[in-house]
């Protein structure tokens, strides 16, 4: 297929141009590029085509879990991500009983061995249950453990070696020598921890790359203790933002990108609530309470969130924020972020063709996983 005479985000802005997708990936980029066949031509002036955007961390969305979903729940799931934009995800586990833990592996496997629509799941993030009992948010305390090696090759072993971020504290014991060993074929996320900035360093002199809802289940920055936020500032790491409005204030937000908007990545953090109204639902096997479309524990625990990448996106711009940026913070720099930026997060010749076209004020018209519309 030809795209034509869309304005299309290229190297980090727009261009006018044309693209031509064949066998799923992008084929040519160029102006004027002519078909034989007219009805292979889609002439989108006036259109935003922009890459498909990169989840990197979702524990779920319409009623159901990625650590509590069959396999035809997953799917239904990746319908739904699909058709707000986001071509790849990474399926977020969660604290929960060993044997559930277990359980959503296989599952989580099960489907990417065989999905065919929807968006497209690249791995998994494991956040838990390698967590800090003082931060741990909505994770449930009962079922935190110190880093165990065995465990940990049992349950990526069970997902069919597509574990592709570990969240844990590097508080917990053994966890500089977890970092040095994993981080060399995984990535190392910090995360739900009280650890200051010294070990934050230790952390990610050891191998971490990869901070976890920054501000978050986290110490906050102090012009003494600048913790995982100054961590941030001075090593060559990429930090998750939770841009619901909620989460973080928008002039921290704002902040944030004045600072190092290189390296921000926006994620949902969405649970089982997102895309439905509110009500009462799961985390974690926790009941979560959501009003005005805020998700809590019954205590007053932010427990994820209801949005999606797509309105995190719309989010920041309405904040203030260079829509390039937002775009390269959905796309290419997540995908960098997981060694993936040879294969997706631009639209670039070569890589998979995902995609998405948009009116002028950035609504989703149409989206495409490898060519395909979703």
């Amino acid at each position: 297929m030809l795209y034509k005479n869309a304005e299309v985000f290229i190297d980090g802005r727009f261009q006018k141009t044309d693209i031509e997708v064949t066998g799923g990936r992008f084929q040519a980029i160029c102006p004027a590029l002519t078909c034989d066949n007219q009805e292979n031509s889609v002439d989108c002036n006036g259109k935003f085509i922009i890459p498909g955007f990169i989840e990197l961390h979702s524990h779920g969305c319409i009623g159901y879990d990625f650590t509590t979903a069959d396999t035809t729940d997953i799917e239904k799931m990746c319908e739904f991500y699909g058709k707000n934009g986001v071509t790849s995800i990474l399926a977020t586990t969660m604290t929960i009983d060993y044997e559930i833990y277990k359980k959503a592996m296989i599952h989580i496997k099960e489907v990417m061995n065989t999905q065919k629509t929807g968006s497209r799941i690249i791995g998994i993030n494991m956040e838990g249950p390698f967590l800090g009992a003082d931060k741990k948010g909505a994770h449930d305390e009962r079922y935190l453990m110190p880093i165990d090696e065995e465990k940990y090759s049992e349950l990526n072993e069970l997902s069919g070696d597509n574990v592709r971020i570990i969240d844990l504290d590097p508080k917990l014991s053994g966890s500089m020598e977890f970092i040095k060993e994993h981080s060399k074929s995984k990535v190392i996320s910090l995360a739900h921890t009280s650890c200051d900035y010294d070990l934050a360093a230790k952390a990610i002199e050891a191998g971490a790359t990869h901070i976890t809802h920054l501000f978050n289940a986290m110490n906050g920055l102090h012009h003494r203790q600048p913790g995982l936020v100054g961590a941030v500032s001075d090593f060559d790491v990429h930090a998750e933002m939770i841009c619901d409005g909620i989460h973080i204030h928008p002039a921290v937000i704002r902040l944030m990108y004045k600072a190092f908007s290189d390296k921000l990545i926006l994620i949902s953090d969405s649970m089982s609530a997102a895309g439905l109204a509110d009500g009462i639902y799961e985390l974690g096997g926790q009941k979560v309470y959501v009003v005005n479309g805020k998700a809590t524990l019954e205590d007053g625990t932010i427990a994820g969130s209801t949005t999606t990448v797509y309105k995190a996106f719309k989010n920041v711009i309405q904040f203030g924020i260079p829509v390039e940026q937002a775009i390269l913070s959905a796309t290419l720099i997540p995908a960098t972020a997981i060694r993936a930026e040879k294969e997706i997060g631009s639209i670039s010749t070569g890589k998979r063709a995902d995609f998405i076209i948009m009116d002028h004020n950035y609504n989703i018209e149409k989206v495409f996983k490898e060519g395909v519309e979703l």
